[in-house]
């Protein structure tokens, strides 16, 4: 009996229950507290109602959105073509990886100054941030990925005389794929971070220019807005990204 009640599973709506009971309290402190740097919830809900859409959302949050894909594209491809090299080849692993190891212990937010004094304040600048601050692990699980694969399936494509470039393209890509997709799931969160910091410093536009602005001119329900979307944005690409994971590898289960 007590084996079965432990396998039970929780109701649907109990995970539910803590946000909530944040969310109320948040209310509740607001009201009570009269303080302008805690407005309530309520507050915070009606100036994103009223002001969001479509101002806010045409000028700050679209452009965020495309810097924020180009950047996590650029990096996943740059991460997952090096990231193979690096594990199929030796010679190269032993050429690049004391260069790659300091840069990726470098943190993301320090290329900040370097960026913006090379590059300027335009979006190339804050698509590089994004490139920098995601692409290391997504390199470094294609790598790890292209190492666990099992050297007979290698030797046996080259058997068949398939050149290195199939061989990579149809044995240690497929092969190596659960571990890259570890590696972006990782770096989307990262991505997300590095597109709000790209945009605080001379920003135009984006989320984080947004809220900055907001801070800076003593709108706090519309900085909090901005924090909630951030938080609601994060959730939403990673059940996206989850969900499109789940169809895409789903042999990787059975594997």
């Amino acid at each position: 009996m007590t084996g079965a009640l432990s396998t039970r599973r929780p109701p649907r709506w109990l995970p539910a229950v803590l946000p909530v009971v944040l969310l109320a309290a948040w209310e509740v402190a607001g009201r009570l507290a009269g303080n302008v740097y805690l407005p309530p919830l309520s507050r915070t809900l009606e100036v994103f109602a009223t002001t969001w859409f479509p101002g806010v959302v045409v000028h700050d949050v679209l452009p965020s959105l495309a810097r924020f894909l180009g950047g996590f594209l650029l990096a996943a491809v740059l991460g997952i073509v090096l990231g193979l090299a690096i594990g199929m080849s030796r010679t190269l692993d032993d050429y690049l990886r004391p260069t790659l190891e300091f840069l990726r212990a470098l943190p993301a937010v320090a290329v900040l100054p370097v960026a913006v004094f090379v590059l300027g304040l335009g979006d190339s600048m804050r698509i590089s941030v994004i490139v920098f601050g995601v692409v290391f692990p997504v390199l470094v699980n294609a790598a790890a990925g292209a190492r666990s694969v099992r050297p007979e399936r290698v030797e046996t494509a080259r058997m068949f005389g398939l050149s290195r470039f199939a061989v990579a393209r149809r044995v240690v890509l497929p092969s190596a794929l659960p571990m890259i997709s570890a590696g972006l799931r990782v770096a989307l969160p990262i991505a997300l971070i590095m597109m709000v910091v790209s945009e605080l410093v001379g920003g135009q536009n984006g989320l984080g220019f947004y809220l900055t602005y907001q801070q800076q001119s003593f709108n706090i329900p519309a900085m909090f807005a901005a924090v909630i979307v951030l938080g609601v944005l994060g959730n939403v690409l990673n059940a996206g990204y989850a969900a499109v994971e789940r169809r895409v590898l789903h042999w990787a289960r059975h594997a």
